[in-house]
């Protein structure tokens, strides 16, 4: 029997926000054309989180920076978030940079509350477009 006195901040049923180490791309060095997988990589997996949020934007470098594609994504889970996306038919080198949000718990958070902010140590990788 446990005997253990209980309290509304034991540790045991607290959340703990993700965060994330980078971003890599699958694969390394994509063709026109290509579709891209995209893994956001754990640098702590947190625990008791169910939903994350977050946004991401692919942008070429250089004079005609004007392109870019940019989304919000949903990931359910307690895993790391995987997204794709079609490399353009344009050749140059282009950055893919993550903007990390919201996660919610279904139990409090350290701190008391459903969502805390994740974070993204790297959050951007840049690739070049070849033929």
């Amino acid at each position: 029997v446990d005997l253990a006195p209980h309290h509304c901040n034991d540790p045991d049923t607290d959340s703990v926000p993700p965060s994330f180490k980078e971003v890599v791309i699958e694969p390394a060095t994509p063709s026109m054309g290509d579709t891209v997988t995209a893994t956001v990589k754990f640098l702590n997996e947190g625990k008791k989180w169910y939903k994350l949020t977050y946004s991401w934007t692919l942008s070429r470098s250089g004079q005609h920076s004007d392109y870019f594609i940019s989304n919000a994504e949903t990931q359910v889970g307690e895993r790391e978030p995987t997204f794709q996306f079609v490399v353009p038919d344009t050749l140059g080198t282009y950055t893919l940079t993550m903007h990390m949000g919201y996660v919610q718990a279904s139990t409090l958070f350290p701190g008391g509350t459903l969502s805390a902010s994740t974070t993204i140590q790297n959050g951007s990788t840049t690739f070049r477009v070849t033929n």
